[in-house]
Parts: C-alpha cells; sequence; structure tokens
C-alpha cells in the first residue's frame, strides 16, 4: 500500500483520537505511519540501500513483485515479538501507572494495528498477500539456521 494512504488515515485516526486523549492521540501517526520505518532498516542492511527514496522505490518495483524473495523479507516492527514487546510495555506502563509511557506505547499500537489491517484489506483487494516473515524466530530459523544446514 502506498505510504501516503497510511499517512492520512493515521492523521484522521490521531484527529478522532484527539477529543479523547489530546496530544497522546500524535502517537497513532507513528504507528500506523513509521512503523514501515523497518522497510527502510531492511533494504540498507540486506541490500545497501541507504538512500529513503531509493528504498521505498526497490520495495515497490522488486521485493513486492517478486514472491520468493518476498517470503524472505524480515520487517521487524510487523513480527508478532515486536507487537508482544509493545504489549509487554503497556501492560507494565499501566500497572505502574506510568501514563506517558503506556499511552505512548498503547496509542502506537493502535496505529499499527490501523496500518496493518490497511495492508491486508489492500493485500486482499488485490488478491496478493503479503508473506513477509511474521517472527524473527521463525525467519531466523529458516533464514539462518537452515541455510547454514543446507551449506553443509
Amino acid at each position: 500500500m502506498k505510504i501516503a494512504i497510511h499517512l492520512i488515515t493515521s492523521i484522521i485516526l490521531a484527529v478522532a483520537l484527539w477529543p479523547f486523549i489530546g496530544p497522546y492521540s500524535l502517537w497513532a501517526i507513528v504507528g500506523g505511519y513509521l512503523i514501515d520505518f523497518d522497510h527502510y532498516i531492511y533494504a540498507g542492511f540486506k541490500y545497501k540501500l541507504w538512500n529513503l527514496k531509493d528504498s521505498y522505490g526497490f520495495h515497490i518495483r522488486y521485493l513486492c513483485k517478486n514472491a520468493k524473495k518476498n517470503r524472505e523479507i524480515l520487517h521487524i516492527f510487523h513480527t508478532v515479538e515486536f507487537w508482544a514487546f509493545m504489549a509487554l510495555v503497556i501492560i507494565i506502563s499501566y500497572i505502574n501507572d506510568w501514563r506517558f509511557i503506556f499511552y505512548m506505547f498503547a496509542v502506537t499500537l493502535v496505529g499499527m494495528a490501523m496500518h496493518l489491517i490497511l495492508d491486508l484489506i489492500d493485500g486482499m483487494i488485490k488478491s496478493k498477500l503479503q508473506v513477509r516473515a511474521i517472527s524473527i524466530i521463525w525467519w531466523i530459523n529458516r533464514f539462518v539456521i537452515n541455510k547454514e544446514n543446507n551449506e553443509k
């Protein structure tokens, strides 16, 4: 999905949340839009594409159209482990009454959920669901450990 759509929907979510939580609602933009920063991180480390525009173009032109390569992608902010980390911080901050941390992580997680739902809907409409790794542990097992075993 185009990043402009994620930005616009994140801003709409932040505006909708503003009457209830005020400035904390801006964290929805972080979750809904900046979650895709992991695309840049992946392209930088894997393909040495440190220019943001080149990295984005590479994802659109090559990775999203190449099913085999798409399976090898690790977008760390889109994984179960990262979501579990976010949930754990939310629970701990709620228990300890750390309001800023609680709202920051909770609203960011809401934005992230909206982002992934939009990606899912986009994939269903285009009949092309993304098959990137949803778990860091699964990815390491498949593309690091098994790769080493297959090379022996």
